[in-house]
């Protein structure tokens, strides 16, 4: 029975070992077989899933790979020490040249330079394998520039902070400033799509840049340029001070690649550091004192660029790309396609290949699609917050979408030529309420870009004629709006109100006190309040959800106001009419030459045509103050407020996807009641100065 029992155990042993020599020859081959930077993330899961019951060969193949995708250069050149040391049998000629290249890159990428040239001198003892090297063409560094740094310090960097801020461009090249060997480049492209800071040869003279003399091709989108290998003993970026940096040159006499610019700053010497964040005209470089643990969406590839992984697609992060760019048989020139959560718009290059298919570039435009974003070279992650896909001031502006023009102010303000900045400040001034500024605005493109605004010239001409009206000068809009209608007929409508309204003139606030509180009953239709039309008590609504202030034809004969008729097309008898009150007390406020817009309905309503002149209100469940001079609120959050044709509309400042119109549909808004935006605070401020929605509880 004992006997029995032994032989059963040796035989399941065997069994045991069976597979796992079965297992382990399977693990090795999937592991080599994911050998390229697209199977890191999946090379990665196979690793975590399976280590335990590999080899410590298999392993090590497995380390080689990660590490040198994932930025764990000193890991991976262990992992190659040991296993052409310690597993040399497990590793064929191939995989060994493969090794010598990737310690060799490291090694010269690290700054190691005397190592280098140590391990490069103990390598040509092997004849065969140096024979081998000597062929390849890409090889990262020449015996000419090994030699050459041999006596170089090694490389080291100084951080004397935990973080540091660059000034950065607003648009396309991302520019900013570097100073190498204590001269300064204000005009240095940073450039994550370059792997090696690559320096004209008129700046490695002027900064007294040694070269080595060896030659490397360096491949972009311009070709293919020739370079050789730089020493250079500081460069500064912030704070930062990287010492006995290599760097590329190139050979050639105004290289197209800079673009008339002094440098690119590539990642070699950045990715010794924990993180890279992109903000909006800046570029922060923070150091961690212990480093994260990896959880990767990104990778470096064997050319030394970064690679974010999505969708099954492997994307290129280049801020030196003018464009993102994606490899597609679609014929489409253009696309917008989700990345990660972020619609990006990509212009297409066709191909046919599905390797290539595989493949994408994410430029400029994507990384100035976020409020911030990182590369985490630690965890080897990408993310970002706060990312639309952005537009330019014309694209808002022809859509429609004026809300978005203001959120995108600043943003506009810093990367558009003056005309479109001028532009964009005519028409959200009309829309703060602030007609005289916009007039200035018009006048100075008419002044100076009458040209160049081709067919906009009607849109800054309508401006004009829309503050004119703002500000009661019908005569003078009326004669622009005449003008217009040449080009677009429809204009001749507000020509005609203008005509009509020109002998009443604006309508004038006349304030004996600074203040007047009204007392109110909310409903549906607005604040019910007490008033004084032409002498006669009356009840009407104040209502900032409604676009003009309205009265029945009936009402209007009862209180004395003067009616008036002019041509309107866009009604089904072709006139429109209108009531005008000489007088409007509300309270002690005086308002003389009121316009009311003549209805079907039994309510006298004041709207947003006649509320805009009253420079601040706020409003409660019983009471309506209406205020000369604007005041200050305490624990009030504040709504940036823009008024869009005659339509009070709102944003949050903490999430501009939260857009609201208040009472009616407006573009790219979404319309809320008078009666929830009330329900949703104890005190609504509206202030008309500085064109802002306060909520107080």
């Amino acid at each position: 029975m004992i006997k029995l029992k032994l032989s059963i155990l040796v035989w399941a042993i065997g069994l045991s070992m069976t597979a796992f020599s079965q297992t382990t020859s399977s693990l090795r081959a999937k592991v080599l077989t994911l050998n390229d930077y697209p199977d890191a993330l999946r090379l990665w899961e196979l690793y975590n899933d399976s280590a335990s019951v590999m080899d410590k060969a298999t392993q090590l193949h497995a380390k080689v790979s990660l590490y040198y995708y994932f930025n764990r250069s000193d890991e991976m050149l262990q992992c190659v020490d040991s296993l052409l040391t310690l597993y040399p049998k497990e590793c064929t000629t191939e995989q060994k040249l493969a090794y010598c290249y990737v310690k060799a890159e490291k090694l010269l990428e690290k700054g190691h330079y005397k190592k280098l040239n140590t391990w490069w001198k103990s390598l040509r003892k092997d004849k065969k394998l140096y024979r081998e090297i000597e062929k390849q063409e890409n090889f990262p560094c020449s015996e000419k520039a090994i030699q050459g740094l041999s006596d170089k310090d090694d490389f080291r960097m100084d951080f004397p902070e935990s973080s540091s801020t660059v000034p950065t461009s607003y648009t396309y090249p991302l520019v900013l400033s570097v100073t190498i060997n204590g001269t300064t480049l204000p005009a240095t492209i940073f450039d994550t799509g370059a792997p090696y800071t690559f320096l004209t040869k008129e700046t490695a003279t002027k900064c007294n840049v040694q070269c080595m003399g060896d030659t490397i091709p360096v491949k972009s989108m311009f070709g293919t340029s020739q370079a050789t290998t730089g020493f250079v003993k500081t460069l500064q970026l912030g704070s930062i001070t990287f010492h006995n940096v290599t760097v590329h040159v190139s050979l050639l006499e105004k290289d197209p690649i800079f673009s008339g610019h002094d440098a690119l700053l590539g990642l070699k010497e950045l990715r010794g550091i924990s993180a890279l964040e992109f903000e909006f005209g800046k570029l922060t470089l923070k150091q961690k004192s212990l480093r994260s643990p990896l959880d990767p969406n990104m990778c470096f590839a064997e050319t030394g660029c970064a690679f974010l992984f999505a969708n099954g697609q492997n994307y290129l992060l280049d801020t030196g790309g003018e464009g993102s760019f994606s490899n597609t048989p679609d014929s489409v020139s253009t696309k917008v396609i989700d990345v990660n959560g972020y619609p990006v718009q990509f212009f297409n290059t066709y191909t046919t290949i599905p390797a290539a298919q595989k493949s994408g570039l994410l430029g400029f435009p994507f990384f100035s699609g976020f409020k911030i974003c990182t590369l985490d070279f630690d965890r080897m992650n990408f993310s970002g917050e706060g990312y639309r896909l952005r537009k330019s001031y014309s694209e808002l502006m022809n859509s429609g979408d004026m809300i978005g023009l203001d959120i995108e102010y600043e943003r506009i303000s810093k990367t558009t030529d003056e005309m479109g900045k001028w532009l964009t400040n005519a028409s959200l001034e009309m829309m703060k309420n602030k007609p005289e500024s916009c007039i200035q605005y018009t006048d100075s493109l008419l002044g100076k870009y009458q040209q160049e605004l081709g067919g906009s010239i009607i849109y800054v001409l309508n401006l004009r004629a829309a503050s004119l009206a703002y500000l009661g000068l019908y005569k003078e809009a009326g004669d622009l709006m005449k003008m217009c209608a040449q080009a677009v007929p429809d204009m001749i409508n507000g020509y005609n109100k203008c005509m009509a309204l020109t002998p009443f003139g604006a309508q004038q606030l006349s304030w004996e006190q600074p203040e007047v509180t009204l007392n109110t009953t909310f409903s549906e239709k607005g604040f019910l309040a007490s008033a004084e039309i032409n002498g006669n008590k009356n009840k009407l609504y104040f209502a900032p959800d409604q676009i003009n202030s309205s009265i029945s034809e009936a009402d209007a004969g009862k209180l004395n106001m003067k009616i008036i008729e002019f041509e309107d097309h866009t009604t089904a008898t072709g006139k429109k009419r209108m009531a005008i009150a000489n007088e409007l007390k509300l309270g002690n406020l005086l308002i003389k030459n009121v316009q009311f817009n003549l209805t079907e309905g039994n309510d006298i309503i004041l709207g947003n045509s006649l509320l805009r002149l009253i420079p601040q209100f706020s409003i409660e469940s019983q009471k309506l103050v209406l205020m000369q001079q604007v005041q200050s609120f305490t624990n009030a959050k504040q709504y940036p407020l823009l008024l869009i044709n005659y339509t009070f509309c709102f944003r949050d400042p903490d999430d501009d996807t939260q857009k609201y119109s208040i009472g009616n549909p407006t573009p790219y808004t979404r319309k809320i009641t008078l009666q929830d935006l009330c329900k949703s605070s104890g005190k609504i401020v509206f202030d008309m100065k500085d064109m802002k929605l306060l909520k107080i509880n």
